[in-house]
């Protein structure tokens, strides 16, 4: 039978019955070549003892085509050492079914190389549990495709070490889903550069529970994107410190909505510089509450911009003390509309300097009513203006 094996062509070979390949002997199996064994089918394959299969070199293995190694069984696939996992080659690897990747040992795992976990699919990668992906070098977790990564489960990821969390790369982030990046600890999230955290998608950025968001560091945080802070739900924006909340930056204040601004006390806002408190947008500062502008020291009330004043509600007027209005210049005042003049108390307004009743328009001050007229000092009266 040897003789007559070696001189058969792969098409040859294929043709064979499974009884025929099931019967062969050492000698039989090491009389074929490489062109042969490329002739072998899955069905042959199965159909190989194990005994036989053991005696397969690493270059014998690789011989196999794509469709071949479809055919390894589970106790197949037990038997083989790390030399010959190691000798697939990443296309080999890459056409296992996920049971046959399930069924692969400690051992066999990590013998797969990176150009081997680069072919990986996401069903496959779906098999690995926690210990077998802690096998892997910080290269070997880079190495797994963005969308194979796609398939790691959460329970994995969530015992990823820092160094490994710190081999993501930035492609691999940004494919996460919200589940996956959930499972992620704030650990494993610091270890992200600048432009890492800026690759997590804003619908990745919802699966965030609050625990793991309060946890980040400054440095994390101040490196959102603009977008992403914006992204972020009212509970999650609410959960952060007040040093985080202290950490942000001018531009990711620009893009708060007004139910995240609703969520800032005293305390947080008083944190904002001058610049930070003028980059609120005037549709965002609608929800700023009033006993937080009640609370208003004069240095953040003169930031306030023309357009954040023109947008205040008369409710939000109401609450700024007669320092607070005092600090506005007249082209501030004058932006008052006269909707929200109708807020402000007779005891504020009549202690409103001068200089300050004096900037009101003609049509602001025919637009207070007249008990907040009647509540005018002399010296208020006096600095009217004849237009």
């Amino acid at each position: 039978m040897t003789s007559i094996l070696s001189s058969l062509s792969a098409a040859q070979i294929s043709r064979l019955s499974t009884a025929t390949i099931a019967g062969l002997n050492s000698e039989d199996v090491n009389a074929l070549g490489s062109a042969q064994l490329k002739g072998l089918t899955s069905t042959q394959i199965s159909s190989l003892s194990t005994e036989n299969l053991a005696l397969f070199s690493s270059e014998d293995l690789r011989a196999l085509s794509v469709t071949a190694v479809k055919g390894l069984t589970v106790e197949q696939i037990g038997i083989l050492d790390s030399a010959q996992i190691t000798g697939l080659s990443s296309q080999q690897v890459t056409a296992l079914y996920t049971s046959q990747v399930a069924a692969l040992s400690t051992e066999q795992i990590e013998a797969l190389t990176k150009d081997q976990i680069a072919g990986l699919t996401s069903g496959q990668v779906a098999t690995l549990s926690t210990d077998e992906l802690a096998l892997f070098t910080t290269d070997e977790i880079a190495a797994i495709s963005a969308k194979a990564l796609a398939g790691m489960t959460t329970e994995a990821l969530h015992g990823l070490g820092t160094e490994n969390a710190e081999a993501l790369t930035k492609t691999q982030i940004a494919g996460l889903s919200s589940t996956q990046l959930a499972s992620l600890t704030s650990d494993s999230l610091s270890t992200f550069s600048p432009d890492e955290i800026k690759a997590i998608s804003t619908k990745a950025l919802a699966g965030l529970s609050t625990d793991v968001l309060s946890k980040l560091g400054t440095e994390t945080i101040a490196s959102l994107s603009r977008t992403q802070v914006a992204a972020l739900s009212t509970t999650q924006f609410d959960s952060m410190s007040t040093e985080q909340v202290e950490a942000l930056t001018s531009d990711q204040i620009a893009g708060l909505s007004s139910a995240q601004v609703a969520t800032l006390n005293s305390t947080e806002l008083a944190l904002f510089g001058t610049d930070e408190i003028a980059a609120i947008s005037a549709k965002a500062i609608a929800g700023l509450a009033t006993e937080v502008l009640a609370a208003l020291g004069t240095e953040t009330a003169e930031a306030l911009t023309k357009t954040q004043i023109a947008g205040l509600s008369s409710a939000q007027l109401g609450s700024l003390t007669s320092d607070s209005l005092s600090t506005f210049s007249p082209d501030e005042i004058k932006a008052i509309s006269t909707k929200a003049l109708a807020g402000l108390s007779t005891d504020v307004l009549s202690k409103l300097g001068t200089e300050t009743i004096a900037s009101l328009s003609r049509t602001q001050v025919a637009a207070l009513s007249t008990t907040q007229f009647d509540s005018m000092s002399t010296e208020q009266v006096e600095a009217l203006t004849s237009d």
